[in-house]
Order: structure tokens, then sequence, then C-alpha cells
């Protein structure tokens, strides 16, 4: 995978916020989806040269690890201390910034929410698991995959997804992907578009 100098001084920036130590799980595997599998090894090998604190290791995803964390599907990039946010695919273009973003917040072990929105979560009982259908280049999948992970973040109950649909095309064919940001809560509740935080929260509590 080609960076360019200019984007990898811009990476080595902020990751200089990546202050403790958090490491990447990668699970592959021989799979149709995995076509960009090295492509996504390089990746998270550059993320760990530029930062001592980050950290990667490569797993099968038919492994008793992967059965232990709920893993289905290669490729799936999650995390050591929060193996409920999960990457389904190349986190490239837009995606890449919550790729940062979710390692700084691990990082650091904490997010910020509003009040109100941080309520709604509280109140996720049971599980709930979150497919948000993206593309690289698609500028409003990365405010509510973000989202999304910030729920996953406060509340263990929420499994959340970023999922590219160009490479898990069975899955975007399987909801009827035509557009994106798609998100698809519990295999029932569907919604179409970018919407605010706040409507995202109240239809997770929908869905459970």
């Amino acid at each position: 995978m080609q960076i360019s100098q200019k984007d990898m001084e811009e990476i080595r920036r902020r990751l200089r916020a990546v202050q403790n130590p958090v490491k990447i799980l990668f699970f592959d595997g021989n799979t149709p989806e995995c076509q960009l599998c090295k492509e996504i090894k390089e990746l998270l090998n550059v993320l760990s040269q530029l930062n001592p604190n980050v950290s990667y290791e490569v797993h099968d995803y038919k492994s008793e690890l992967a059965k232990r964390l709920g893993i289905k599907y290669a490729p799936t990039i999650t995390f050591e201390a929060k193996p409920n946010i999960r990457f389904l695919g190349i986190p490239s273009g837009f995606e890449f910034a919550v790729l940062l973003d979710d390692i700084i917040s691990i990082s650091n072990g904490s997010v910020e929410l509003e009040l109100s929105i941080a309520k709604e979560i509280a109140k996720v009982d049971k599980k709930a698991e979150v497919l948000v259908f993206t593309t690289p280049t698609c500028p409003y999948c990365p405010l509510v995959v973000k989202a999304f992970h910030q729920f996953a973040f406060v509340n263990n109950n929420i499994v959340a997804n970023m999922v590219d649909a160009l490479e898990y095309q069975s899955l975007a064919e399987k909801w009827n992907v035509f557009a994106v940001p798609k998100t698809v809560i519990n295999e029932k509740v569907q919604i179409e578009g970018m919407q605010p935080p706040l409507l995202l929260a109240k239809k997770l509590r929908e869905a459970i």
C-alpha cells in the first residue's frame, strides 16, 4: 500500500496522541472478501512503525480467538481492548481517519459524547449488532461509523462494524445497499443515509 511522504508525516503527527499501548487484531483468511488482506497488513505495519505504542497481530478468522470474540468474517480489524469495535474491510479513503480516531480513543481510554446521547446508549442492555455500509469515497460514511464506534466504546453490548460495501458485496446485496451510508441494526432496523448521532442512538435502542 503506497502512502506519500506528506501523508506519512501527517499520520505520524496524529499518532503522537497515542501515549498508551494499543494492540490491533487483524483476522484474515482464504475468503473472496480478502483480496486486500495483504494491503491491510501493510497498512497496519506502517502504523506500528510510526508509533511504538501501536502494535498488531494477525490471526485466522477461524481461530479459537476469532470464535471467542465472535469474529465471523475476513478481513476484520478490531482491537484487543475493544473487540466490539470493528472494520470489515480496509479502512481506506475517508474511513482511515476513523481508524486513527479509534486508536487514539482506545489509547486515552475515553471518547466524548453529549450527555443526551450517553444517556440513550447507557440504556442499551441487550446485544446490538450494527453494520454500517461504506465506500472509500463517501464523505458522510465516517460520521456514521465514528458515532457507532463511540457508542460501542462506552457500551460493550454494542458491536459496531464498518462494512466496506465494495469488498463485502454479498452482505451489501443481502441488505439491498444501493447507496451509502446504510446502517442495519440487529437485522431489523435499517437507516438510510447520514443521521444525527442522537437519532442513531435512539434507533439503536429501538432495535433491542
